[in-house]
C-alpha cells in the first residue's frame, strides 16, 4: 500500500514538471493547458507569445472569447 501511494505521488509530480517544460523557456502551462508567458497572470507587459515549439493554445471555452490585441482568451462580456 505504501509503495502504491509513493508511486502515485511521484507520477503526479513528474507529470506537473513535464507539463511546464513543454511550453519552452520563459513560459508555463496554465490549469487549462494553455502555454502563457511567465508573469502573464500578473499583468506582465508585452505579448503573450511563447517561444517556437510551444504547444498551441486550446480554443476558448464558452465563457471566454478571443481578443486580438491581448492575443489571449479573455472573459466574454
Amino acid at each position: 500500500m505504501r509503495f502504491l501511494a509513493a508511486a502515485m505521488l511521484v507520477s503526479a509530480l513528474v507529470g506537473v514538471a513535464q507539463a511546464a517544460d513543454d511550453c519552452g523557456p520563459g513560459c508555463h502551462s496554465t490549469m487549462a493547458g494553455a502555454c502563457v508567458v511567465n508573469g502573464w497572470e500578473a499583468g506582465a507587459g508585452g505579448w503573450n507569445e511563447c517561444p517556437a515549439g510551444a504547444q498551441p493554445r486550446p480554443p476558448c471555452s464558452q465563457r471566454y472569447s478571443w481578443h486580438r490585441h491581448a492575443r489571449a482568451c479573455l472573459p466574454a462580456n
